[in-house]
């Protein structure tokens, strides 16, 4: 099995036909054949059938299609981690976050790894945090940024960051003057997203307290359509404060006060993890360095 071979497989399925597949890779519609041909040979399998004018996955195909993926990456990650030893280069680095850790705390601290680190190339993808550890496992991502921790024992956790949660509505809502009880907000329409066991915690206590007698709670993300909405009229929510500053700033959001002075939100709980006994890769751990160093000065609270 080559990678000329895998390549061409990849190449086959994001464009679902093989004479497509020939002119990206510059190849013969007979090359194209033959190679597949190889290809299935080696494994027993056939990985596409006809489909129309072009091609479509087997069951057998959509299985290999992830380890096809990881086997490039690896040597990938191979070739360029011995041309940056050889060559003195910066290297490179793959890290998955998710939207609003993305946003709000990786995109400021990737600007200033970058003026440290020039030569060093980033490759970012967003990722929810339950599918970050995959994209470890699978070394598809070499660093990820998610909410809340992770019990596999497969991955580690390198650092752990903490910012205030707020508890916001549009600056219209039609109690935002006055003090809530777990069971007030309990009757509100809630804009519910994952933001980590922390904040499950607290919403399944705000339940709790209505004994049934709830709102209309909504699952919704990204953050970005969550304070659409309240600005809109809708609801209220618990969301990361650095993602409202500046909605609250401008005045068209609001916190809403808890009526028990002794009640606490939770924090949002920020996990930088890796694939434990992993290969080592200084651009990896200089870009560890850099994290570890810049998010506590962008989660602190700070309106």
């Amino acid at each position: 099995m080559t990678t000329d071979q895998l390549r061409l497989f990849l190449v086959i399925v994001q464009h679902r036909s093989l004479s497509r597949a020939a002119a990206e890779l510059d190849l013969g519609q007979a090359t194209v054949s033959e190679r597949l041909r190889a290809l299935e040979n080696e494994l027993n399998v056939e990985l596409f059938e006809r489909q129309g004018r072009g091609v479509s996955l087997t069951p057998a195909g959509e299985t290999f299609k992830p380890y096809a993926e990881r086997a490039l990456e690896l040597i990938r990650q191979g070739n360029d981690s011995a041309r940056a030893a050889s060559e003195g280069r910066g290297g490179q680095v793959s890290v998955a976050v998710t939207v609003t850790s993305g946003a709000y705390l990786f995109a400021p601290a990737l600007v200033a790894f970058q003026r440290e680190h020039p030569n060093v190339e980033v490759r970012v993808r967003s990722a929810h945090s339950w599918d970050a550890p995959g994209l470890l496992l699978d070394g598809l991502a070499e660093l990820a940024l998610i909410s809340g921790s992770v019990t596999q024992p497969q991955i580690e956790s390198i650092a752990t960051f903490h910012s205030p949660f707020a508890l916001v509505a549009g600056k219209n809502h039609p109690r935002a003057t006055q003090r809530f009880t777990l069971s007030d907000l309990a009757r509100e329409q809630f804009l519910i997203s994952y933001w980590g066991a922390t904040s499950q915690n607290f919403l399944e206590r705000v339940k709790e307290s209505a004994d049934g007698q709830t709102g209309l709670w909504l699952e919704l993300s990204p953050v970005e359509l969550v304070k659409g909405m309240l600005i809109a009229g809708s609801g209220v929510s618990l969301v990361p404060q650095i993602a409202v500053r500046r909605e609250l700033a401008s005045g068209d959001l609001i916190t809403l006060a808890l009526a028990d002075s002794t009640l606490r939100l939770p924090l949002w709980e920020i996990n930088l993890i890796r694939r434990a006994h992993r290969q080592p890769n200084p651009a990896a751990d200089a870009l560890t360095e850099t994290l570890i160093k810049v998010l506590p000065t962008l989660t602190a609270n700070r309106l």
